[in-house]
């Protein structure tokens, strides 16, 4: 089993493949529509609510069956098929036109996987087995969004706010002293308890005191 390398990805209008029309290739683009990617989809057919995303133009088709010149401009692969064969040559295509693919349920033919992704607004975090259960990766996934509620978006919006500011008007010492008080529970249990004015006091008293 390969030992996967963890990586977050910039994709906004970057060109990604998707191979396949179906209901796996559907959440794939959505996905990646989500995280700013310019895609480009190859299938002879698509089911209904790929065409709609095709009509909105939010992304690109091609209605024919895969060949190999069709991974020669994309950064990033993904075959959604059913069919074996075409797995197979786009995972051999991708692989010796170095572009990473993905090959759904199948990591013999994968460069890369994809994890299983908890989101409250900036934090993101990444669950992956390996390959070796995916229903794991997901039961951890879950047991981290009970750890982690909605506070947590409303909470490091917050902090980014004043991160210009301390950086601005904090020597380093101070700073670190700044952001140990404001990370140290307090004000995310304020927003939990949806207290955010409470909770932006707290900051600014923080900041303030710190100030010669």
């Amino acid at each position: 089993m390969s030992q996967y390398y963890p990586i977050y990805l910039d994709l906004e209008t970057l060109p990604v493949l998707v191979v396949g029309g179906g209901n796996v290739a559907l959440r794939k683009v959505q996905t990646l529509l989500q995280h700013g990617a310019m895609v480009h989809i190859i299938s002879p057919r698509l089911i209904p609510e790929l065409r709609d995303l095709v009509d909105q133009k939010t992304c690109f088709w091609v209605g024919k069956d895969y060949s190999t010149e069709d991974i020669q401009d994309v950064i990033l692969v993904f075959s959604c098929t059913e069919i074996e064969e075409v797995n197979a040559q786009v995972s051999r295509d991708a692989k010796a036109h170095y572009r990473p693919v993905n090959v759904v349920d199948d990591p013999e033919k994968c460069s890369f996987i994809v994890p299983s992704i908890m989101e409250r607004g900036d934090l993101k975090i990444a669950v992956s087995t390996g390959g070796s259960s995916p229903i794991v990766a997901r039961q951890v996934r879950a047991e981290l969004e009970a750890l982690y509620g909605n506070e947590m978006a409303e909470y490091l919006t917050l902090l980014k706010n004043w991160r210009s500011k301390a950086k601005q008007s904090l020597p380093l010492e101070k700073r670190a002293i700044f952001w140990k008080r404001a990370t140290d529970g307090e004000v995310r249990k304020l927003i939990k308890d949806q207290r955010l004015a409470e909770a932006e006091g707290v900051i600014e008293q923080c900041f303030l005191s710190q100030l010669d």
